[in-house]
């Protein structure tokens, strides 16, 4: 028999071929057994078309020759997974673009890209009367570049495991208004899985002619609108425009959407942001919490400009400075005067020694479009609400403070530093969190910057949770293999590595390991990308 999910089974044939009285009264004068072998013939004939459009359509994807790995390899989960040296998140975002875009063009089939609601993926869209040859295609493509697809609209989860070059794995695509297609991809020590929560759906619209100007619309919403003229004239524009996830570098190469659709997103950032890093543990435990902060603005957030590294001691010799990376050399207390950086940005993150990025993030998780930063609150207790930065904070405002700030990168503005200085607010002294004992509450910086911004109107604080870990825990371990497999953590702060409890107990090297696995990929400000697990034996 043909295939019932095809567009054109023997089952929509007939009904398209045969009006319904016809089949009404065959049903009473023509002898089962004639229709049913009717029916048979009409299906071997599909099928045998189908086969032949899919064979074509395989020689097609193949002497394009894209979509190659390194290898193929298995996920955790029973799936297969494509290995690729120095994968980040916003690469395998670019690969999967890539591919479906190279597909369809192969394939003559009309595309552009659509601004969805959900910025995680990229959203393509195609004219419902392409949609069998999209399927061929896509199907071919699969076949070629093993990944999986599954229904969006009507949600149907059920083809999530079968690989999409099956028959079956297009079960739903007849109803289907949009699809997802997705790719697992790992980098070659198989600890780092990206893809399941990315990948590209394709939107099937459609032509509108109740209006005298043909339209297109869309079968759902996006970000601008859902309904375009037929005729808009399409425009490159860069994959950081379509979402917040993306490196925005304009040598890259740009995606395909209408004019239409070229204008500025409710959440999109158009000033620069750079990111400040703080040096100040020339050890080979405080080597790695600097490679790990690095790596995780590598992977995690490529869309920072410039990073500044405030070195407080000789910085190592691994590290590769240049247009995306300076060094300057300060004293101990340098943080509250961070706005008398040379070339830095206004906006700007601030990683502290074991500050890390969990997950992707995207400039307006951290600041409003308005420019206003958006730091993370934090617990609050009569402890905090006794800590001296309340009684500064209160000092510097006239205004009582509510709530502390989480540890982890926090968003500043050099104004809002300025401002503060010359208010005439006396730095308070900081402590060094890897030697502390237990894990501090609101950093002093943070919170009176951020007191200060919020009464001035320069911050609105958000409630994003963050992860605080002191290396001395006695189940620190369990807490590490827990952020490891879930990875749904957007802020990671981790404290104690240079304390003797934690050195005595494995704490430092049980972080040191956890850092290995949780950021395998070298980032572009490294040198060496050696390093070894007895990093965290050393004081």
């Amino acid at each position: 028999m043909s295939d019932p999910t095809s567009m054109s089974s023997a089952v929509n044939v007939y009904k398209r071929l045969v009006p319904q009285p016809v089949r009404s009264a065959a049903a009473t004068t023509v002898p089962v057994g004639v229709r049913r072998k009717v029916k048979r013939q009409l299906a071997r004939t599909l099928s045998r078309r189908e086969a032949r459009l899919h064979r074509r359509a395989l020689r097609r994807v193949r002497r394009a020759e894209f979509g190659h790995s390194e290898r193929r390899t298995q996920a955790p989960d029973g799936r297969v997974g494509h290995v690729h040296t120095g994968l980040t998140a916003d690469r395998a975002r670019r690969l999967d673009h890539d591919l479906v875009t190279q597909a369809l063009d192969a394939a003559d089939i009309p595309w552009f890209a659509v601004p969805a609601l959900d910025d995680r993926r990229i959203c393509l869209a195609v004219d419902q009367q392409d949609k069998g040859a999209v399927r061929r295609v896509l199907r071919a493509l699969l076949e070629e570049h093993t990944g999986y697809v599954v229904s969006v609209s009507p949600a149907q989860n059920d083809t999530r495991d079968v690989p999409g070059s099956h028959v079956k794995a297009w079960k739903h695509y007849g109803k289907a208004k949009v699809i997802r297609l997705t790719w697992l991809r790992t980098e070659p020590t198989g600890n780092l899985w990206v893809g399941e929560d990315q990948g590209v759906e394709i939107e099937f619209w459609t032509a509108n002619t109740d209006l005298p100007a043909e339209r297109l619309i869309g079968p759902r919403p996006n970000r601008v609108q859902r309904a375009v003229p037929s005729d808009a004239p399409g425009v490159e524009i860069g994959l950081d425009r379509l979402s917040g996830y993306c490196d925005i570098d304009g040598d890259l190469e740009p995606t395909i959407t209408l004019e239409n659709f070229d204008v500025p997103r409710l959440e999109e950032i158009t000033f620069p942001v750079d990111a400040v890093l703080l040096w100040q543990h020339p050890t080979p435990w405080g080597e790695e919490l600097l490679r790990a902060a690095l790596r995780s603005l590598h992977q995690y957030a490529p869309w920072a400009d410039v990073v500044h590294l405030v070195a407080e001691a000789e910085p190592p010799a691994w590290l590769r400075a240049d247009d995306r990376l300076t060094v300057v050399r300060a004293r101990p207390g340098s943080e509250w005067h961070l706005h008398q950086l040379p070339d830095l940005a206004e906006h700007f993150l601030l990683l502290r020694p074991g500050a890390l990025l969990g997950r992707p993030v995207r400039p307006f998780d951290y600041f409003t479009p308005s420019g206003s930063t958006r730091p993370r609150r934090g617990p609050w207790n009569a402890q905090e609400s006794f800590a001296p930065w309340t009684r500064t904070a209160y000092a510097a405002t006239g205004r009582v403070t509510a709530h502390g700030y989480a540890h982890g990168p926090q968003p500043h503005r050099a104004e809002t530093l300025a401002r503060l200085r010359g208010s005439g607010a006396a730095p308070l002294p900081l402590d060094d969190g890897q030697r502390l004992p237990a894990v501090p509450g609101t950093h002093p910086l943070d919170g009176v910057v951020h007191h200060f911004g919020h009464t001035a109107g320069l911050a609105d604080p958000s409630g994003e949770a963050s992860v605080a870990l002191h290396a001395a825990l006695p189940d620190i371990g369990t807490h590490l293999e827990r952020l490891l497999v879930r990875r749904d953590t957007q802020q990671i702060q981790l404290f104690g590595l240079g304390t003797e409890e934690a050195r005595v107990r494995g704490g430092t090297q049980a972080v040191v390991r956890f850092l290995h696995r949780y950021f395998p990929v070298p980032s572009v400000f490294e040198r060496d990308h050696h390093h070894t697990d007895e990093a965290g034996d050393q004081p």
